[in-house]
């Protein structure tokens, strides 16, 4: 690909690009998960949870709660 101008992928993107599929943010969160749970990592991995559970519940309540006040 990089003969007709176009860059070569990294690893790190190649490693990460499916998780892009769940969002461009609970991806890289969801990815966090995954990945530090299978290198062993589970306090990291936990915390990374944590906050996929806070962006994917807490935040469209946050939001809802502010369009409401705004109404």
């Amino acid at each position: 690909m990089s003969a007709i101008g176009f860059p070569t992928l990294g690893p790190r993107f190649r490693r990460l690009a499916p998780f892009f599929l769940a969002g461009p943010i609970s991806g890289p969160l969801l990815a966090g998960v995954l990945l530090n749970f299978k290198e062993g990592r589970p306090v990291l991995g936990t915390l990374y949870a944590i906050l996929l559970a806070e962006v994917t519940i807490f935040l469209p309540l946050i939001t809802a709660k502010l369009g409401l006040a705004v109404i």
